[in-house]
């Protein structure tokens, strides 16, 4: 987990309010990751063939493109 990442939810997907580079460097050397969802506590990352997924195993969530 790293407080460096913050992401937000923003209607149907996630939206990234602090730490873009680091979220993306992190996830080229893992496919998983934790994060702080502002509101929400903590999230699982995860990134998949189809994108990157924000959320718990029955509710992912996309995040959604800047």
């Amino acid at each position: 987990m790293s407080p460096e990442i913050l992401v937000v939810r923003n209607g149907d997907g996630y939206r990234v309010l602090h730490g873009h580079l680091h979220l993306a460097s992190v996830l080229n050397a893992s496919n998983e990751f934790i994060v702080d969802a502002s509101g929400e506590g903590k999230v699982k990352v995860v990134k998949t063939p189809g994108g990157i997924l924000i959320g718990e195993e029955n509710q992912r969530l996309p995040l959604l493109k800047n």
